[in-house]
């Protein structure tokens, strides 16, 4: 497990496929790829906004952010527009 944010972004790197979706997904560039491991790497953990996008994308749910953050919305623009993951 990455967990350099103490407890808010983590990834499993045993179930991750590398596939970049949650690098594509966050807007505000946290996770990049790492080019030795072609698997993501959370490279700006205090710049997490806890959007939840990243692991909205996620198909094979590698990623999880803690829910204990104070964030009163767990909505995101997949809701906002009635999209389906």
């Amino acid at each position: 497990m990455s967990d350099p944010t103490g407890g808010k972004l983590t990834i499993n790197f045993d179930t991750c496929t590398g596939c970049s979706l949650c690098v594509l997904a966050c807007p505000v560039d946290v996770i990049r790829m790492d080019a030795a491991t072609a698997k993501p790497v959370i490279a700006y953990p205090r710049d997490c906004q806890v959007c939840y996008l990243c692991e909205d994308d996620c198909p094979t749910h590698s990623i999880s952010l803690s829910h204990d953050i104070s964030n009163s919305r767990r909505y995101s623009t997949y809701d906002e527009f009635g999209l389906k993951v």
